[in-house]
Order: C-alpha cells, then structure tokens, then sequence
C-alpha cells in the first residue's frame, strides 16, 4: 500500500486458516520439495522498459520481504529492529494490505478466498506474500505479489495487489497460473500510470526455481508488449544476519521505490509522453 502516514500502534495477525504448509519441517525429515520455502529476505532489481510510444528504461535496486502472510513473525521473529507486533525500524503491519474484507479475514484466507472462483478449487498448499514491509514509519508498495500451491513445486494462483500513484487506490487480481512458467493472462482495469490507459491486458510469468523472477507484461491489442516489467530476486532465508544486512542495502528501499516512480515520471513527461487522465477523474465538460 502506498501510504505516508506514521506508524500506530500494534496490529495482532488474525486466526490463519489451518491449511498444512508442505514446505514446513515434517517429523525431522526435512522441508517437502515445494517452491514456497521458508521465509527470506530478497535482494535484487527491478527492470522497466516502456517500448511505445517512445523508449524509455530504467533498473534500480530494490529488498523485499518473502514470508506467510499470516505468520509474519517466522521472518521478523530473527532480529529486534524488525516486528510484527510494535513500531520498530522495519514493520510488517497488518492494516498495510488486504482490503476492507481484511478486517475479519486473514491475509492467507483472504488470497485462498479470491482464487476458489477463479481456479475451481481452494489451494490447499501453503500461501507467500512477496512484498515492502513499512520502513521507519514510511511504505510506498506499488505491488504485493501473493502465490498459492497445492502438492505441487509450482503456484496454481496468483494475487496481485496493486496501488496506484498519485491516487493510492488499490485494487486485487486473482489469477490461475498454468503451464511452464507458470503463466497467467489477464485484463488491466486500474488505472496505474497517468502515461497509460486501461485498453491493454497484463501478462504475467513466475519463475521461482531457484531465485524470484516475476515479469509483467503490458499487451497492446495488436499482442506487441507496450510495457515489460521485470523483478529480479535472490531469497536468503531469514537469519540474524540476513536481517541486519537487509536494514542497509539497499538503503530505505521504499523510499527509493517512491522517489524513483516519480522521477521517472518526470522523465517521460519531459519526453513527451502523453499525459492520460485518471477516467474516474476527469472533469465533466461546462455546458
């Protein structure tokens, strides 16, 4: 979520559903083969290329937090200067995702809830959120990536939740993945960019064999890739170290993240993109 306002007090994690993780520790014998792993600490870039109506590109260093969303203490649990429960240097708070649901959901059931319709199915395997946590008070989150498996070492859903700038609104894409990567093809329908409208849909790739590669493709109806995302990651598990590490490099990652879209906004203004009105914005016309 795209918010500036302080930190408040603790937010408690609402009652998970009990779905068993296989990616768990089961009676000594080890984690079961699954991609969701462990909570981590994840270091890597973001790389953005806009090909129309001009070029424009840009790659910047970014940290993320990998974690069940509804024990956010398995990550925060390894260092004091992170929580889940109190203000601290580095915060998960609950408040910062989900939507008006979330109140009397967890996040977990919340992500298993939004992909039952669109897979047929409810995952039964173990759900990861892919995210900013809140530094210093401060979190700009243009996009929360939340996947869901069932048996298998490959998600079956996706959420993405995404929030706009300047107009901080938020809206939650549930999506089956198929195939190998696992793929999904969807309509865009917020509006994200003021340089963007919504006639385009989004294609979205998930490799996470090893490290996180997460690609998100803006299609034109002529099927020509208007703008590609690509997010970069390497999970560390979450250790005292890895913790410590990630407070410092890179430094105040939301904020860079944030002053980072809007200079590049600034750029593509200066290239003269056309500047595209918010549709639910707009002023009516005078008689």
């Amino acid at each position: 979520m795209v918010t500036g306002e302080p930190t408040d007090g603790p937010t408690g994690v609402l009652e998970a559903e009990s779905t068993p993780d296989p990616s768990r520790v089961a009676d000594g014998a080890g984690p079961v083969p699954n991609g969701a792993g462990p909570a981590a600490v994840c270091t890597g870039s973001v790389f953005h290329r806009r090909s129309r109506p001009t070029v424009h590109a840009f790659a910047y260093p970014v940290s993320m937090a990998w974690f069940d969303p509804d024990r956010p203490d398995d990550l925060c649990r390894h260092h004091r200067l992170w929580s889940s429960s109190r203000p601290a240097p580095v915060r998960f708070r609950r408040d910062d995702y989900g939507d008006d649901r979330s109140r009397t959901r967890s996040l977990g059931t919340l992500v298993r809830d939004d992909l039952e319709p669109v897979l047929g199915h409810r995952p039964t395997g173990p759900v990861r959120m892919l995210t900013q946590l809140r530094r210093f008070g401060w979190l700009f989150n243009p996009i929360t990536v939340y996947l869901a498996w069932d048996e298998g070492p490959d998600p079956v859903g996706a959420v993405l939740e995404v929030t706009n700038t300047p107009w901080k609104e938020r809206h939650r894409y549930a999506v089956a993945l198929a195939g190998q990567p696992p793929t999904a093809r969807f309509p865009k329908v917020l509006h994200v960019s003021p340089f963007l409208d919504e006639r385009f849909e989004y294609v979205l790739r998930v490799d996470i064999a090893s490290a996180v590669r997460i690609e998100l493709d803006v299609v034109g109806p002529d099927e020509a890739s208007v703008v590609t995302t690509v997010l970069r990651l390497d999970r560390t598990p979450a250790s005292p170290e890895a913790l410590r590490r990630a407070l410092l490099r890179p430094l105040l990652p939301t904020h860079r993240v944030s002053l980072g879209i809007h200079a590049q906004a600034a750029r593509l203004w200066a290239k003269r993109v056309p500047f595209v009105p918010h549709p639910d914005r707009q002023r009516s016309p005078r008689p």
